[in-house]
């Protein structure tokens, strides 16, 4: 059976006459859509567009020679039909499946070749999807010779009249001109310049099967003068402005109330008040990230889509007894599963979200062996009290089980030890140090006190430890009763009953904090989705880096293994039997037990590498094998291996609501935002 193509012809005009050749006007812009076999000749389409539409010209004058058709490539040139191969060529090409043809001119002069007009170059464009072509002959892309530089032309489409408008007001921000609308209804709208002597026009329909318009009239020659123009733009309105600079905003915090005034009066030339500033922001920041109230109300389908592409994601939403957001809880699977390779020390704490509904963002990460941040958990509360932090530790409980290895860091903030207890009973729990150390000098600072301080918190042995806490005493006794009424267990490594390796400080969960210090004013679903973006880049860039790492184990263990190999030479070594081993230093005498792994100094107990002492041992041990065990008696946290596996898996993030696939009883559910407690005074941000 034959095919059919659609072919548009401009043929509503007339010829003007030039000093070597005729030129075709265009009058009313509209394209008159024609259905021809597509094993047509160029000479059949000829006599068809002349005998049909009675031109007011002659085969003759409209031969092959005279009509030219520019078909708009992706990159390149158009290229022209000029003849019969031409024309078969674009109609063999099934994915062109509209063809624009205008006529151009006629030559007085009997030649073969034509002149393009340089004021009106014609253009033959596709339309850019399916649907347009079914409603519109001439689509987006069709651009007019006449360019204002708005980029508005006959055959722009857009996807509803209220980006019409907003982009016609911006474009007429630019070009500094004014108009106004002169009808505007659910399918029609109407525009023209404020001077009724100006000949500036534009007209655009809704197309039929959605809500998408197209401007299918446009005169976009300026008449007027400049007796309309104005610093003050009075279509320079907040959803303009917001419009121009919401792609400051697609990455990080975005420019500030002054900075958007200075960008608007650079590039705009347009004078806009303080407030228009501050609303065309918070305009822009709902264009990008979404509203607070709405990241609440979509918060149960968006935890779905986060467990349905992020497999053994663990997710959790709480509401309050008026069904009101009260807690969110998320800890994605490749945080799950790095975790297991990581040494089992966690930092808890919270920071404070800056949003229109405050809150406070929780957080438990890890440390890994290289002492970068490894996420675990995050959880959006209202506030760091008893019932929140149950609430987190219960369900941090579901990923990170309780047992005697676990160790847990924080400050001493009430709620955690209170509730920590309840859940995790076996794990351990340790005291920040540099807290602590700050709120022991709080009235008192003596860089002697904080010399001594410090070296107690890191001191692997007691005697060495009550050394520096005895002249913590003689600097100031009132300190030092503060720091023992604490508990030595909970801030000395030395009399810590669990292993906290070298994690002393809770400053893995500050620079998380710092991390995300300009999300903490995002609504819910925005903060979660920096989230995901972010440690999604970190994971993948750990992953790529330590893949090409030649060593056994990560770069940080290694230094401290050829550390405690070079001052392992000056010691002496007295076997006692098969694995325990006397080691004789200047500081005197250490004893390796390789069984247990544990040494009299606490080092090789704490660490879980081998320290000078048990150096010494293994190389009187094993002679030239000792280099080889010395891997066998450390940790096999350390591998470079458990570290690619902590960041093996990848973090998707969750798609844009439009795609989301979720059954009709998620997508109808509606979570309210918590009830916002209005305080006195200006809000504190730092």
């Amino acid at each position: 059976m034959e095919g059919h193509i659609i072919i548009g012809v401009d043929l509503h005009g007339e010829w003007v006459e030039n000093p070597t050749r005729y030129t075709w006007r265009s009058k009313g812009r509209e394209t008159v859509s024609i259905k021809i076999s597509e094993n047509v000749t160029y000479d059949e389409l000829v006599d068809i567009i002349v005998s049909r539409f009675e031109l007011d010209c002659d085969k003759n004058d409209l031969s092959i020679s005279y009509m030219l058709g520019f078909i708009e490539k992706q990159k390149g040139a158009p290229s022209r039909i000029r003849n019969d191969l031409d024309l078969r060529f674009f109609l063999d090409d099934q994915s062109r499946p509209i063809l624009r043809i205008s006529v151009v001119e006629k030559i007085i002069e009997t030649t073969n070749s034509v002149v393009n007009d340089e004021e009106h170059p014609v253009t033959m464009d596709i339309p850019i999807n399916e649907e347009a072509s079914l409603h519109s002959i001439s689509t987006q892309g069709s651009r007019y010779t006449d360019d204002d530089g708005t980029d508005f032309y006959k055959g722009k489409i857009f996807k509803d009249k209220q980006e019409l408008t907003k982009l016609l007001k911006l474009a007429s921000v630019k070009k500094d001109q004014t108009f106004k609308s002169v009808k505007s209804s659910k399918d029609v709208y109407c525009a023209r310049c404020v001077d009724q002597n100006c000949d500036w026009w534009l007209r655009a329909t809704k197309l039929k099967s959605c809500n998408r318009f197209e401007i299918t009239k446009y005169r976009n020659i300026h008449l007027c003068g400049a007796q309309h123009l104005t610093s003050h733009h009075p279509h320079a309105s907040a959803d303009v402005i917001a419009e121009y600079i919401q792609p400051n905003y697609l990455n990080g915090k975005g420019p500030s109330t002054k900075d958007i005034k200075n960008i608007v009066q650079a590039d705009l030339g347009c004078k806009i008040s303080y407030w228009k500033c501050w609303k065309s922001s918070e305009i822009a920041k709902a264009m990008i990230r979404g509203t607070p109230e709405h990241g609440y109300a979509v918060l149960d389908g968006y935890r779905h889509m986060l467990m349905t592409i992020n497999e053994g994601s663990k997710t959790s939403l709480k509401l309050d007894d008026k069904r009101r957001f009260k807690y969110f809880f998320a800890s994605y699977g490749a945080w799950i599963r790095g975790f297991v390779h990581m040494r089992k020390v966690l930092a808890v704490d919270g920071t404070f979200l800056r949003g229109r509904y405050d809150g406070v963002l929780l957080s438990a990460v890890a440390q890994d062996t290289e002492n970068h941040v490894f996420p675990v958990a995050f959880c959006v509360v209202d506030k760091e009290c008893d019932a929140a932090y149950e609430y987190f530790f219960e369900k941090l409980l579901d990923i990170v089980h309780d047992t005697s290895e676990l160790c847990i860091i924080s400050d001493r903030h009430p709620s955690i030890e209170k509730t920590l207890s309840k859940f995790y009973s076996e794990a351990y729990h340790g005291c920040c140090t540099r807290h602590l150390g700050e709120n022991a000098r709080k009235n008192f600072h003596c860089e002697a006190f904080l010399r001594h301080y410090y070296h107690a918190t890191k001191a692997y042995r007691r005697d060495v430890f009550h050394d520096h806490f005895e002249q913590i005493r003689i600097i100031n006794a009132e300190v030092a009763d503060y720091l023992e009424n604490v508990g030595f267990h909970k801030w000395s490594r030395a009399y810590f009953p669990g292993n906290r390796y070298d994690v002393l400080t809770s400053n893995i969960v500050e620079s998380v904090n710092a991390m995300f210090n300009e999300a903490r004013e995002f609504p819910i679903i925005a903060l979660f989705n920096d989230i995901s973006k972010r440690w999604s880049e970190k994971f993948h860039e750990r992953r790529m880096a330590y893949a090409k790492l030649k060593t056994t184990f990560v770069p940080s263990a290694e230094t401290k293994i050829m550390a405690n190999k070079n001052l392992r030479n000056k010691l002496l070594v007295h076997q006692i039997d098969e694995d325990t081993f006397s080691i004789t230093a200047d500081n005197g005498i250490a004893m390796v037990h390789f069984r247990s792994k544990i040494c009299s100094c606490r080092e090789f107990d704490l660490d879980k590498i081998p320290c000078q002492h048990a150096m010494a041992a293994l190389r009187h041990k094993f002679g030239d094998e000792y280099g080889k065990m010395i891997y066998e008696y450390s940790s096999p946290y350390y591998k470079v291996e458990s570290y690619i596996l902590a960041y093996a898996d990848p973090i998707y993030p969750v798609p844009a609501e439009e795609f989301w696939n979720l059954s009709l009883k998620i997508l109808e559910r509606v979570i309210p935002p918590p009830e916002k407690k209005t305080k006195l005074g200006r809000k504190r941000l730092k």
